[in-house]
Formats: C-alpha cells, structure tokens, sequence
C-alpha cells in the first residue's frame, strides 16, 4: 500500500557502539494502513548489493528499544505506529563502504482479520540506491537514568520542581525517569489530569522515559494492627493501575512485602502489563534463602511480570566516608573511627570488634558508630552473574563522589559483570547523601552536582 515510502533514506548509515563500527542499520515504515504490535510483524528480508540477510541476523528497534524477532513473538504491548520509522539494525564489523548502495527490503505483517480462520499477509518490496548517511552511534545495552528521590532536598524546598528535576536528567546526557509516587505526584493516588497530560508532555519536551514507579505500602494505617492480606493487594493493585497510567513499565516493590501478596497482584501487573521489581536492599543480600523465594516462584511460573531490582547499597565496600565524618563532628573518636571503618573493609563483624573497641574507653558516639558502620551490607558484585535473567532494574545508590569515583560502593565492578553477561536495562542514579549533612548550619550538598559527577563516572564504565 505504501510500499515505495517503506525505506526511509536518512535512516540507512552504519552504526557505532563503544568507539567502533559494528554494523549497519536500514530505516523502515510500515506499508499497511494501520499499526500493528509487534507479535504481528512477521518477517524483513534485506539485501544490500546483492548480499542477502535474514531476520535472524538483524534487531527491530522501535521506540528507542532493540528486539530480536523471536522476542516479539506475542509481545501485543509494543505497537508499530502508523508511519513511524524503525530499524533493522545488522552485524557487519566495519560496517559498508561510503556512497551509493543497492538497497532491497521485503517486509511482511501478518493480517487476520477479527476471528475467522484465514492467514494473509501484507507483503511489500522496494528496492533502490541509497547514499550511505553518517554513523548511528547505538545507545549502549545499559542505560542511564535517575530517582528522582535524588533531587528529595531541593524538591522539598521548592528550588526546584518536577520540570527542573527531569531537565536536570536530560542536561547530562541520561533520559531515564523513576518516580517517587507518595512524594511527587499531587492528590496521590488520583492526580487530576491535567497533572499526567503534563506528565508527559515533560517526557516529550526532554526526550526522557518513564523508568520505573516506586512504589510503597503502609502496612499499619491502623495503630498496632497490620493491614489485612486484602487491603495489601489492593494497594498494590492501585499502584500498578498508576503505574500504568503514567507510562511506566517497571514498578519497585518494597523488600517487606512478602511473596504471597505479590503473587495475588501479579494477575493485575500482567493485565496492564507492569513488571514488579522486589527491591533487594539492604540488610537483604543476594545469595540467600530470602532472595531465593523470589528467584524460584520466577522459575516455577515463568513469569514475565515480576523480577527483582538490586540496590547498590548493598555492595558497600567500605564504609560511608560522609557519614563517618558526622560521627567525628558529634564527638566520636577518629581514631576509633577509623579502627572500625578499617575493621568493616576486613570483613570483621560487630561483635567481634566490640571486646577490643570497649577496650579503648569509646564514648557514645563512638559506639553509635560501632553500630551504624555494620548496618551496611557488603556483597561480591560476581555474585550479580547468576541473577541476570531476572534483573529488571537498578538502584545506582550513591553517597559521595570525590575525585571521579564513589567512595563506598565499587560501580565499577558492578557495571563490568553486567556488562560481561550481557544485561540489558536501567541503571537509575538514587542520591542518599544529602542526608548526612543536615547537621551542618547554613550549608547544603548540591544533589545536582553530585548526581551529574555519578552519571559522568557510570558513563566512563559503561561505554569504556
């Protein structure tokens, strides 16, 4: 129908990843009159000077995200809009030679017409000579963005509101959005409209995307007594509804809610297709019987619609610089200070230092930091390997950057084992370390600063 517009021009170049070309790419629309979702899409056949390639050997990217073909076997929540450009993006180390190609694309979409049982297909060709435009650089597999929980102190205050947090994301580069629904979004959990068309024209004008919704649940809104496994779904059931309604299609559990009540939402998640993350946060570690709950109920029902969200704070590797230094401004010894930060990096526990650190005559502060210091959570970031398949989203927790890197928590451990197992998502900034100067009169930490320093050094990790 719309076969001779089917190649879009300025869309074949080849494509750039990491500092290299890795192949090319061939801008597409669809020739039918309507759009389709992609469980429909059927087949792409290209050849290029007479080089033939198959759908096996090429990516459909739409709506800034790659799948392979067998991915969008019946996915119907990602549509093919009317007279959008997509790309099949092709291996081809080196990529073409500059100038004028000979380029032919088939295309197929699989037609069936309500319910009667009849297959067609809507096949077009088009072959012509295309100039080789310049290189595509291809967004990285994982990709940047913030909680705005980061931006909770100038929020609060009113420096700034919603627009400036998500202009602050876009200014450095990352286009990631997670939302703290209680704290950002007016007249919870019934924004009036005019709030979400606003919502998304924000999206719109900075090129940004909905990440992921956090999610809470207050678990005693009656004094002393627990809410009912009932009114806990229900709470669920309403926050994914809102996830929905704003775009999202991640959503962060808390790590308090057991699995019994994720289990009864999960019908709710598949129907607005929300996927739930469990926050694995600290004290939680991976590798434990707690975690491996999650993991099994994921493999015994092979569930797309829940999976589980790792919060960096759970790698602290050595203790939190900022936070010692409050301990010392309030009294605390630093030489005392400093044995059991040292003893917490040696992977020693708190009860096994405690006879040695009575021994030194410490004082109150002294011992709220013996305390404090091993609340932190340590865990190998290898460990990260073996749950890569159900890795949803991340918290790029930090508290701290000074001379390019964060202090506490080795980011760059973590982005290289995802990175060699092949992961693929979000790893949204989230600033805690705002907290740990309120003690200071006068004086402010610059959450923006902070958190574009955290987005320079994830880049250099991700692409280096």
């Amino acid at each position: 129908m719309f076969e001779k517009h089917m190649i879009y021009d300025e869309g074949f170049c080849n494509v750039e990843k990491n500092g290299e070309i890795t192949g090319f790419q061939v801008g597409v629309r669809i020739t039918y009159y309507r759009g389709v979702c992609l469980a429909v899409v059927d087949n792409f056949e290209v050849t290029v000077d007479g080089v033939h390639y198959t759908k096996d050997q090429m990516t459909f990217t739409v709506k800034n995200t790659a799948y392979r073909f067998e991915e969008m076997v019946g996915r119907t929540d990602i549509r093919w809009d009317f007279g959008e450009v997509a790309y099949l993006t092709i291996a081809l180390p080196g990529g073409l030679s500059e100038g004028e190609h000979i380029v032919r694309v088939a295309e197929d979409i699989r037609v069936v017409y309500g319910m009667m049982p009849m297959r067609m297909s809507n096949h077009a060709e088009l072959e012509k000579k295309i100039r080789l435009r310049r290189p595509h650089k291809l967004q990285a597999d994982i990709r940047r963005g913030v909680s705005l929980y980061s931006y909770q102190q100038e929020y609060y205050l009113r420096q700034m509101d919603l627009e400036d947090c998500i202009k602050a994301v876009a200014d450095m580069g990352a286009d990631g959005i997670e939302l703290i629904s209680e704290a950002m979004i007016p007249n919870f959990p019934n924004p009036p409209q005019s709030w979400v068309d606003r919502w998304f024209s924000l999206m719109d004008k900075y090129h940004t995307v909905p990440t992921c919704y956090d999610a809470f649940m207050d678990g005693q809104i009656y004094d002393g007594v627990s809410i009912t496994d009932d009114e806990a779904v229900g709470m669920m059931e309403r926050d994914i509804r809102l996830a929905a309604r704003l775009g999202f299609k991640t959503m962060r559990v808390l790590c308090a809610v057991p699995l019994r009540i994720i289990e009864r939402a999960l019908p709710c998640a598949e129907r607005y297709n929300i996927i739930m993350g469990i926050e694995v946060h600290a004290p939680f570690k991976l590798g434990t019987p707690w975690l491996d709950e999650y993991i099994d109920f994921i493999r015994k029902t092979g569930t797309k619609h829940f999976g589980i969200i790792p919060d960096l704070g759970i790698f602290v590797e050595r203790p939190v610089r900022i936070l010692e230094r409050k301990h010392i401004r309030h009294g605390a010894t630093p030489e005392i200070v400093e044995f059991i930060s040292r003893s917490y990096t040696e992977r020693r526990t708190r009860e096994d230092i405690l006879p040695e650190i009575m021994k030194m005559n410490p004082n109150e502060e002294d011992l709220k930091w013996a305390k404090e210091a091993f609340d932190y959570t340590y865990c190998d970031p290898e460990l990260l390997a073996k749950y890569i398949p159900y890795i949803v989203h991340i918290h790029g927790k930090m508290y701290e950057m000074e001379d390019g890197i964060e202090y506490s928590i080795p980011t760059d451990k973590v982005i290289r084992v995802l990175k060699e197992n092949g992961w693929k998502g979000y790893i949204n900034t989230e600033y805690e370390g705002q907290r740990h100067y309120h003690d200071i009169p006068d004086w402010d930490v610059d959450s923006v600063m902070e958190v574009r320093e955290h987005h320079k050094m994830m880049k250099r990790y991700i692409e280096g």
